[in-house]
């Protein structure tokens, strides 16, 4: 996920990302079915795969990355970001918390019960795919997130974001 591997020929693939959302339930057990599109977009056939569970971005949230955008991520927080009493705690949170999770034939995964009850997840989640992660959202806290009338008029203003340059550029 998030590099460009090398095709049997030499040549680069394009990039593969997370997209889409799914809503799912958690069991009795914490157990979360991935969506086959998402083990699709990985290569995961029959194999068991390793994710690395965290605390989301957003508040009340939870990450899956799989093993090697994980260690992309970590790769990145060498070069990129400054070192202080944030970036420490923020280090020992980020690597000290995050959780191994093997994904079953089922393509279930486990979510640690400390992580499910600190973002507040019912047995009613969306998994949301988002370029390099997967996230896991409450499904109430997910729509008010999007912010989509879906029974209104209005349409989403993607056009006027994605003509953004960066420094304020138009």
């Amino acid at each position: 996920m998030g590099h460009l591997p090398k095709a049997r020929d030499g040549r680069l693939e394009s990039m593969r990302f997370f997209t889409g959302q799914y809503e799912r339930s958690i069991d009795g057990k914490n157990r979360v079915q991935l969506p086959s599109q998402f083990r699709g977009q990985i290569g995961a056939k029959d194999e068991r795969l390793t994710f690395v569970v965290t605390f989301g971005e957003s508040r009340g949230t939870l990450c899956l990355y799989t093993q090697e955008g994980y260690e992309e991520v970590a790769a990145r927080m060498e070069t990129e970001y400054m070192t202080g009493p944030e970036s420490r705690r923020f280090e020992l949170q980020f690597y000290g918390l995050s959780t191994p999770a093997e994904m079953d034939k089922q393509g279930r995964i486990v979510l640690p019960d400390r992580f499910k009850k600190k973002a507040g997840l019912g047995e009613e989640v969306v998994l949301v795919g988002q370029k390099n992660r997967i996230e896991i959202w409450s499904r109430d806290a997910f729509e008010k997130a999007v912010g989509i009338d879906w029974d209104g008029e209005d349409w989403p203003e993607w056009q006027s974001f994605l003509r953004q340059r960066p420094g304020g550029q138009g």
